[in-house]
């Protein structure tokens, strides 16, 4: 009986392995020997510094979002504070850029 991964290898090409791209950390068919998605690659590379910091930049905007919803906004319920707080501990992931829940 076909499966849904055997659909897969059909429309990939032969040297190509469904991975983790590094970049992204999206499941993509990458070939033999590439970490990397073509997504990733078109991209301008960013040195280890300018990584860090933008790293940095979204702990620090992760952990501002959960200060508003746990002190700073004003007429809320504690249930809808642990609610806001919990959602943006499960969507938001300071180690990929594009923020979304998967």
């Amino acid at each position: 009986m076909p499966k849904v991964v055997d659909a897969a290898r059909v429309t990939t090409r032969d040297n190509t392995v469904w991975r983790t791209c590094t970049g992204c950390s999206r499941l993509k068919p990458l070939p033999d020997g590439v970490d990397r998605c073509e997504d990733c690659t078109a991209h301008k590379t960013q040195t280890t510094d300018e990584r860090g910091w933008d790293l940095a930049y979204r702990y620090a905007d992760l952990v501002g979002r959960i200060d508003a919803w746990a002190v700073q906004i004003p007429g809320v319920s504690d249930d809808e504070r642990l609610d806001k707080i919990r959602h943006l501990l499960k969507t938001l992931h300071p180690l990929r850029k594009d923020e979304g829940a998967r």
